[in-house]
């Protein structure tokens, strides 16, 4: 579910950034409008709120801009807007209610609570596009916050593992180890909504 490596991401091209830090106004009006959409969708796909995910958003460009004076480009400008996005989302995840619907990942791996998977559906029984869409929305809300964010930068963002593991702070091993999981943990709820809605079916018919 990942590519084997990364393209050089053409946002780097550029530090805006520095040039907006050394004085050019209209440098980070290019930022935003570069990277507004990569990081409304990167937050949504973490809340699934679009409300909360603009203002987190905007909240990120505030503090790209607050801390444009103190900015020294160490690498790439994207890894640097990954970090402070990643930390922010942290932030504010820290700071709500864990919800109940979390999923534990040992649990999809390890415990009995799901069946076993059904037989792979037939072509004609799998959903339409926009039904595998939401299969994989609801299956992504009921995983732990650490594990969703794992699955977010490899998967949507493609960054690769170092640079994830550089982002969490977390050793490469563990970011294999959660993505890994992660994909077990999908394949499991996946499949379980799958024999879900052919009982339903059944019982219609």
């Amino acid at each position: 579910m990942r590519p084997a490596s990364t393209p050089p991401d053409p946002l780097d091209e550029t530090d805006l950034l520095v040039r907006y830090r050394d004085g050019d106004p209209t440098a980070f009006r290019q930022l935003v409008q570069a990277w507004q959409e990569r990081m409304l969708h990167f937050f949504f796909r973490l809340c699934w709120d679009r409300d909360r995910a603009e203002d987190l958003t905007q909240e990120l460009f505030l503090k790209l801009m607050q801390a444009s004076r103190r900015y020294r480009p160490e690498g790439r400008l994207s890894t640097y807007v990954y970090r402070v996005a990643t930390n922010l989302w942290i932030d504010h995840y820290r700071a709500q209610r864990p919800q109940p619907r979390l999923y534990s990942i040992d649990q999809a791996i390890l415990g009995p609570a799901l069946e076993p998977a059904a037989a792979a559906p037939s072509p004609v029984e799998r959903a339409s596009e926009q039904e595998e869409k939401e299969r994989l929305r609801a299956a992504l809300e009921r995983l732990t916050e650490p594990h969703r964010i794992v699955f977010e930068l490899a998967v949507y963002q493609q960054r690769p593992y170092a640079e994830i593991s550089e982002l969490l702070g977390i050793p490469v091993g563990t970011v294999k180890s959660r993505m890994h999981n992660t994909v077990a943990a999908l394949r499991e709820l996946l499949a379980g909504s799958d024999t879900e809605a052919r009982r339903v079916a059944r019982e219609g018919s």
